[in-house]
């Protein structure tokens, strides 16, 4: 056969297999050596190549009959850490032995590509997306070994690696005259045949290296430059296809968005801890002096130092109403930095619930009398006891209570107290503004509030829902809202019972 006819063969993306009649390989097409990471040897007995023993019964059949059969092969690899390919096609009887046409399972690069996004979304931390970045890198390209680098003031880092570059693991090499340098530069793949002899900088500060073949290509998204990708095969491997260039070239572009979005959502939770700690701090700073100042107007209050007119007594009460409002908004501060610090714990207890809600109820009695509401506790004629956190349980249920009385004017607010089946649910419903059914998906979401902007008449930390649900979770409950805007609203607590 012509050169030119062996050539057309491999370009093909079928892959060919030529067989003698006992079964012995006398030509196999690129496409064949790409699937099975090596080339593969003149006069190689097939059954050496395939696991099981059907296809290779198949083909004995073939050479006996002449009949074409189907097949499904399993093609080991040439190196025991890459993947095996199951291939499919047909074998026929030809001029002088066997023709094996064959096509691979993963050949359908879309299918592919929706695996590597679906990989690839189903993490977040960072050093696991390169990681499983690097496995499916070496197994698109038939590579031995994978890496992650970037490049950060002249210098080039190795960030993740697997199978050869595993000695590079780490390390910190020149960026001048590297091939990531390259392949930032240019923007595009670029390759090194024969590495270990390339005297790049990575083998000047790795010698024990021994890389044959090395592709690299640039991970890009949104204007920055992330890194490089790179694959390699050993010493004595052939080059990478044109085909497993433009499959790394593919690759690397889907990757560098989820390197991207892992990149934002690793800042973006540095910046909410960082948020958290300074909340915390600020907050136990100011409730050593708001404490120090209760105590003192205490002391004025009950006219220990000395009298105080009527009129005095009356600026006295207003400052102990500010100084417990800042109070209260400074401990749901700290049990909102406790909650996202997980350092929360359940300590449960047993209890009658109509003694918490009766407590519950007293905590907010003087705040609904200043506002002429009528508060109404209604509860069942047996009593019911429950097992959790009576803490956690009340601390929700005064969250609740204390907005149904900051949002209504006029009417009441009312607790009813049921037992279900398996649960128990408490339901604080009032006459107030309501809630658009528009707010309802962002009403527990930290520090959110449906009455926003500058004139807003009512204050508080937007925290108190957001605990409330976290603690109800915490118990192995959930908090139900129903709500009509000037009508009113209705808040179930439901709690394992």
């Amino acid at each position: 056969m012509e050169q030119s006819a062996w050539a057309a063969l491999d370009g093909l993306d079928t892959g060919i297999l030529l067989l003698t009649p006992d079964l012995r390989v006398s030509y196999a097409n690129a496409r064949w050596t790409e699937w099975h990471g090596a080339g593969l040897a003149p006069d190689v007995g097939v059954d050496t190549l395939v696991d099981g023993p059907e296809p290779v019964d198949a083909m004995r059949a073939t050479a006996a009959d002449g009949e074409p059969r189907p097949l499904s092969i399993v093609l080991r690899p040439a190196q025991a850490d890459l993947r095996a390919r199951r291939l499919y096609g047909s074998v026929r009887r030809g001029a002088t032995g066997l023709v094996v046409e064959a096509r691979a399972e993963v050949d359908d690069d879309r299918m592919a590509l929706q695996d590597i996004a679906r990989r690839l979304a189903e993490v977040n931390d960072m050093g696991e997306v390169l990681r499983t970045l690097c496995e499916i890198a070496s197994r698109q390209c038939q590579a031995s070994g994978a890496a992650v680098m970037r490049m950060t003031s002249g210098m080039a880092e190795v960030i993740v690696v697997s199978g050869d570059l595993l000695p590079a693991r780490a390390r910190c090499f020149e960026a001048n005259g590297s091939l990531l340098e390259e392949a930032l530069v240019r923007g595009e793949v670029v390759s090194e045949d024969n590495f270990s002899a390339s005297g790049r900088p990575l083998m000047r500060a790795v010698p024990e290296l021994s890389l044959g073949p090395v592709l690299a290509a640039p991970l890009r998204a949104h204007g920055d430059n992330l890194g490089v990708l790179a694959v390699t095969r050993s010493a004595d491997a052939l080059p990478f296809t044109q085909r497993e260039r433009e499959r790394l070239r593919v690759l690397a572009d889907h990757a560098s968005l989820a390197v991207h979005k892992s990149l934002l959502l690793q800042r973006a939770q540095s910046a909410d801890r960082a948020k958290g700690r300074f909340l915390a701090t600020m907050s136990h700073e100011l409730r050593t002096p708001l404490t120090a100042l209760a105590g003192y107007g205490e002391l004025l209050a009950d006219q220990v130092i000395g009298p105080m007119s009527e009129t005095q007594l009356d600026v006295l009460d207003r400052m102990r109403s500010v100084t417990t409002r800042l109070s209260a908004m400074i401990e749901e501060i700290l049990a909102f930095t406790s909650l996202e610090d997980g350092r929360e714990t359940v300590r449960p207890s047993e209890f009658l619930l109509e003694d918490l809600v009766r407590a519950a109820a007293a905590t907010v009695e003087a705040l609904a009398r200043e506002k002429s509401l009528a508060l109404v506790v209604a509860l069942p004629a047996a009593s019911i006891r429950v097992t959790t956190d009576i803490d956690k349980a009340q601390q929700i249920l005064v969250n609740l209570l204390g907005n149904a009385v900051k949002f209504t004017d006029r009417g009441e607010v009312r607790i009813v107290l049921h037992r279900a089946a398996r649960s128990v649910r408490i339901e604080i419903s009032d006459t107030g503004i309501g809630i658009p059914m528009d707010e309802l998906p962002r009403l527990f979401r930290p520090f959110a509030q449906v009455d926003t902007g500058l004139t807003r008449r009512h204050g508080g930390t937007g925290l108190g829902l957001y605990i409330s649900r976290r603690l109800a979770t915490m118990l192995g409950g959930h908090i139900e809202v129903e709500s009509t805007v000037g009508v009113g609203s209705r808040f179930s607590v439901v709690l394992p019972g």
